[in-house]
């Protein structure tokens, strides 16, 4: 089953980027989100090293001041239509009565394919029954100061952008 990334990666231009410098930043990216996930789900973290510590200062930051519970962690949902979602983390934010998905990003530009990457994520988490509500990203800071918060408020043009995505996949990638 083919995963909302997947869908999005035509979309996404790393042309202008060192292949070795685009290889670090991707791992790096998968040592922050598994930091990230364990202190969410509330086990003890070793590490993490000394390249991704300070996202992950970023990220403990906004977790530790703004979560009242942790609804799911990086769980895969599976939509519907032939899809999978799987959001970072899903949780409920202090005063909130629905929960919210948020994805955690590295970079330190936001991207317009987010938006159709969130608006996957909620429609996912909502056909799975988990009344998520709102989306946001979290652009952890390289020097462990509170993370940059986007929130999307997930549009029917974000939808619409996703399922057209998806659509052009089915035909074009994997119709071949």
């Amino acid at each position: 089953m083919i995963s909302v990334t997947q869908v999005l990666a035509p979309y996404a231009d790393f042309s202008s980027i060192p292949p070795g410098v685009l290889e670090h930043a991707a791992d790096r990216g998968t040592r922050v989100h598994s930091a990230c996930s364990a202190h969410a789900q509330g086990l003890f973290v070793i590490g993490p090293e000394p390249d991704a510590e300070p996202y992950f200062r970023s990220f403990c930051q906004w977790f530790d001041y703004a979560v009242a519970e942790v609804v799911a962690a990086e769980t895969e949902l599976v939509h519907p239509l032939g899809f999978v979602g799987h959001p970072d983390l899903i949780v409920k934010i202090k005063g909130d009565s629905h929960p919210s998905v948020v994805d955690l990003k590295t970079p330190r530009a936001a991207s317009k394919l987010w938006r159709a990457q969130l608006a996957a994520y909620v429609n996912c988490a909502q056909k799975n029954d988990i009344p998520a509500k709102r989306a946001m990203t979290l652009r952890l800071k390289p020097d462990g100061t509170f993370p940059i918060i986007n929130e999307y408020n997930p549009a029917a043009e974000d939808w619409a952008g996703f399922l057209n995505a998806f659509y052009s996949y089915q035909y074009f990638i994997k119709g071949r």
